[in-house]
């Protein structure tokens, strides 16, 4: 709803009071509204189906896979299962459909990547490995490739390589791996740590393989033949124009488009179906009634997605390259811009599905000691504030590793000073923060922002400079939402730590005398 009122405003401003955004029919804002209902309807069938159905299959899993005590059938269930899942979400099959590379090629090196780096998460419970060393070293391998890819002229690749790991990490893959991880940390005795603690850290892992796998992809590809030229609508926002052959014309469209999305789908979740049939059948066993249920929830999220995915097509993302290609084309308006893609990564963070099931989680976990709404406020500043960084960099042009490399130091650099357990969670929360919102407006909008700037400077018949402009500046919109609430959540842990050492130095002081040593027996009872 705030992200429909907003391009209702705009809309709104546009045909009565200031031309802001230029030729935006009153029949294309009528789709967007449908649309917008499509993707409520979608997104809350998805969403309890994948309740019902992957959170389920996640904490059987998790529970179940450690009992077997066989670290090579834990390794390939694991991997076979992140890389499943993985090729479901939505948000990577969305991110996918705008970059104009093999989504088959793309979406398979992504999955790689999660089936490996879940595995890594695994081990890491397992073996009661520290998390904010193993985020040091994988994260160092990405820079490390991130200046081979600059060396060998590949940095057309970047942007899309961080937004990679960020898409993967959606209403899909949230639920699962924050269920598997539960249900794994819970199965485990005798290691001296707190399953809660351990419960956290694997969806972030999972960002990580992606943006590593993609880069190494990268440096076999030659961006003069892979990346086509980008096509953009520059009529999006009028493309229904008259009533009179509305109604046949966005029909046609969305049975096309509902076709279309019923097949694409059926491909990504019967592989999850048939994982779970065959793993119940030989390890898990659970009742039929549980596998029914489990059925039943994937029949739901199927319908949802489908819903969803045809919504975005037809209304979504077109509304959004729009928006941000009309404020982008106009010089006095680039600081509406700029706050237009704040607001819009801020309400759209709240409208992500996965960020509730994890602030839901987050205050399970902490015993009600962490809020859930004190989490979510905070993902939301965060998000918004990184989203208005990335437009400025599609109005200005410049490289992405001018924000993710001092980003990530500092995120770095927190996880030793701050409990851990907001380390896991920050690092968890960035995953979840870009999600199908992101995927669907955000990125689109500052598509549309960069097209303009791209146009603006070097004429509309340039396609080259124009396609590699917007490889280049706009994409990696997803990796800065999914970079600040890392340093947020944890500069909230720090904030915690040095408040909760201020209240315990002011008990003692109550107490205890300079230089006085004093013992304390409390006995039962007291």
């Amino acid at each position: 709803m705030p992200i429909a009122l907003v391009v209702t405003a705009l809309f709104l401003i546009s045909n009565y009071v200031e031309p802001i955004v230029n030729d935006f029919t009153i029949q294309s804002f009528v789709v967007f509204l449908i649309c917008v209902v499509f993707i409520g309807f979608g997104l809350s069938a998805f969403t309890s189906g994948v309740e019902q159905s992957m959170s389920k299959i996640g904490s059987v899993v998790g529970e179940t896979l450690f009992a077997k005590k066989k670290i090579w059938l834990i390794v390939l269930m694991t991997f076979i299962l992140g890389a499943v899942v993985t090729v479901a979400e939505p948000d990577l099959r969305v991110m996918a459909s705008q970059i104009g590379l093999s989504e088959a090629m793309l979406i398979s090196v992504v999955a790689v990547g999660v089936g490996i780096f879940v595995v890594f998460g695994v081990l890491r419970i397992l073996f009661n490995k520290n998390l904010s060393v193993m985020f040091l070293a994988f994260y160092g391998i990405v820079f490390m490739l991130a200046a081979l890819m600059s060396n060998s002229g590949k940095t057309l690749f970047l942007p899309i390589s961080f937004d990679s790991g960020s898409v993967t990490t959606g209403p899909v893959t949230v639920p699962f791996i924050l269920a598997f991880g539960a249900g794994l940390a819970a199965s485990k005795s005798g290691s001296g740590r707190s399953s809660g603690e351990d419960a956290f850290g694997l969806t972030a892992l999972a960002s990580v393989g992606p943006i590593i796998c993609v880069m190494i992809m990268s440096l076999f590809l030659d961006p003069e033949t892979t990346i086509p030229t980008y096509t953009f609508n520059t009529h999006a926002l009028s493309e229904f124009s008259s009533w009179g052959d509305f109604l046949p014309r966005f029909l046609s469209k969305l049975l096309n488009g509902t076709l279309h999305q019923m097949i694409m789908v059926a491909m990504a979740i019967v592989p999850i179906i048939a994982f779970f049939l065959v793993y119940n059948l030989f390890i898990s066993r659970i009742r039929f009634k549980q596998v029914l249920s489990v059925l039943i929830g994937l029949v739901y999220a199927y319908v949802g997605l489908v819903l969803f995915l045809t919504a975005v097509d037809l209304g979504f993302l077109p509304v959004a390259q729009g928006v941000g290609y009309n404020l982008g084309s106009k010089e006095n308006f680039w600081w509406l811009a700029i706050l237009v893609g704040a607001l819009f990564g801020l309400f759209g963070v709240i409208a992500e599905p996965a960020v509730h099931v994890l602030v839901r989680q987050i205050e399970t976990v902490s015993e009600g000691t962490i809020k859930s709404k004190t989490v979510l406020f905070v993902m939301a500043i965060a998000v918004g504030g990184g989203v208005a960084l990335a437009v400025i960099r599609s109005i200005y042009g410049f490289s992405i590793m001018y924000y993710v490399v001092p980003g990530y130091f500092i995120a770095l650099g927190l996880t030793f000073i701050v409990p851990k357990i907001y380390t896991n969670m920050a690092f968890d929360s960035g995953g979840v923060a870009s999600g199908p919102m992101a995927s669907t407006f955000v990125m689109p909008y500052a598509v549309g922002v960069a097209y303009a700037r791209a146009a603006g400077q070097f004429g509309e018949g340039a396609s080259k400079q124009i396609t590699s402009y917007i490889f280049n500046e706009a994409f990696g919109c997803v990796a800065m939402i999914a970079m600040m609430p890392l340093i947020i959540i944890q500069l909230m842990g720090l904030y915690a730590g040095i408040k909760r050492k201020i209240v315990y130095d002011r008990v003692r002081k109550t107490f205890i005398e300079p230089n006085d040593a004093q013992v304390i027996h409390f006995g039962e009872g007291v």
